[in-house]
């Protein structure tokens, strides 16, 4: 009895610290991702990629590459494909030109050559004979924003049915308390 006591705590004992080792074999990436000002600009306008802080190693070497339907007209600084140095703090802040003659979804990618570090945002563009609608991102930490799928009038509805619930039991609680006097 004590034998097999023992061999199950020194099994679950085994499996608890099994877990964390397990979640550590996952590939996360490192660093923090990058953001785009607007989700969605117009054809000829530049938008600007921002990168927080501890995003790349300090003053690391980061080539940002552009690509969608005219990515060879699209600019950074100088070029579609351009490497410059991130901040002390690893920051870095970008702006990118897009064509006038752009539409559809645009990537733009840095890759950290000290790191590995890889960060990819995408901004949808607009013809320019089109008004531009900008989609800002509400929350800047990157997490999705998440909210109740119950309807008001669920609620409410439950919540009658539940005060309807109490009141007949304590109107049959009373009867037959009348009954039995």
């Amino acid at each position: 009895m004590l034998k097999r006591f023992l061999a199950a705590v020194i099994v679950g004992a085994g499996l608890l610290l099994a877990a964390p080792a397990a979640a550590n074999a996952a590939d996360y990436p490192s660093g923090a991702p990058c953001s785009i000002d607007a989700s969605t600009v117009q054809a000829g306008d530049t938008a600007t990629v921002t990168c927080i802080p501890g995003t790349w190693a300090s003053s690391e070497l980061i080539t940002w590459t552009g690509s969608g339907l005219n990515g060879a007209s699209i600019r950074m600084a100088s070029a579609v494909t351009f490497q410059k140095h991130a901040n002390a703090d690893g920051s870095d802040v970008l702006l990118v030109t897009l064509p006038s003659d752009a539409s559809g979804p645009y990537t733009i990618t840095g890759v950290g050559t000290t790191s590995g570090h890889v960060c990819t945002v995408t901004v949808t563009v607009i013809p320019a004979d089109t008004t531009a609608t900008a989609v800002n991102d509400p929350g800047s930490s990157g997490l999705a924003d998440t909210g109740s799928v119950v309807a008001e009038w669920a609620l409410w509805l439950g919540g009658g049915l539940l005060v309807v619930g109490v009141v007949s039991v304590a109107i049959a609680a009373w009867m037959r308390k009348v009954r039995s006097s």
